[in-house]
């Protein structure tokens, strides 16, 4: 008779670890729980229905990506103006190294769904938060056709909630027009697999949105 395997409960311990995680960092990223909310384990735990282990390991990883901070217990950080320029910064590099890479690699289901991406965004009746929403798929698409699960990973990293400012982020009509344009010269270089005009576009745009987060948040 076979032995039955022994159960590895460390992976399925990780495992579990890797939904809460997943699940709280886009919580705090869609400002579904946003800064300076605190998270209790239990409660979480008791939400996920998992135990308070993976919660505890899932909120160190989510600490170490700077998106919480152990106040008295755990809370959203709340990232300065500052903060959130110096993490465009790193952005923009890793925008434009996904979509050199991207140029190469993407496939045509990929540029499908993003020109989808931009015909629904160009719609200007859509509320500001599901644009916003819209905006992250994009990218996510191009990240995701780099095939570099180094660049994934930075770009999770750098991945924040500008819009949860103390001050509102605001996007004026003419800077949704900018974006929209930037986004159709992007895929149109991808499609065409100009990577040096991909990575150059994806730079532009990242620092197109710094430059707007200086102006609502009154930095030079």
């Amino acid at each position: 008779m076979t032995t039955p395997p022994t159960p590895n409960r460390s992976a399925d311990r990780a495992d579990r670890a890797d939904v809460v995680h997943d699940r709280l960092r886009e919580a705090i990223l869609s400002a579904e729980l946003r800064p300076n909310h605190r998270l209790v384990e239990k409660e979480i735990g008791d939400w996920l229905e998992v135990s308070r282990t993976p919660v505890r390991e899932a909120l160190f990883r989510l600490a170490q990506e700077g998106l919480v901070v152990q106040r008295k217990g755990w809370v959203v950080r709340d990232h300065t103006p500052a903060e959130i320029l110096e993490i465009m910064e790193a952005r923009a590099g890793v925008e434009a190294h996904a979509a050199f890479l991207a140029a190469q690699r993407i496939s045509e289901p990929a540029l499908t769904r993003l020109e989808e991406l931009i015909e629904t965004t160009e719609d200007h009746s859509i509320p500001r938060l599901q644009r916003n929403e819209l905006n992250s798929v994009f990218h996510d698409v191009i990240t995701e056709a780099a095939t570099n699960t180094v660049v994934e990973q930075l770009h999770r990293r750098t991945r924040i909630n500008y819009w949860n400012l103390n001050q509102p982020v605001v996007f004026t009509p003419a800077d949704d027009e900018i974006v929209n344009t930037q986004h159709r010269r992007l895929v149109a270089s991808l499609r065409a697999g100009d990577g040096e005009t991909a990575a150059r576009v994806a730079r532009e745009h990242v620092e197109n949105t710094a430059r707007i987060i200086r102006v609502t948040a009154g930095l030079r």
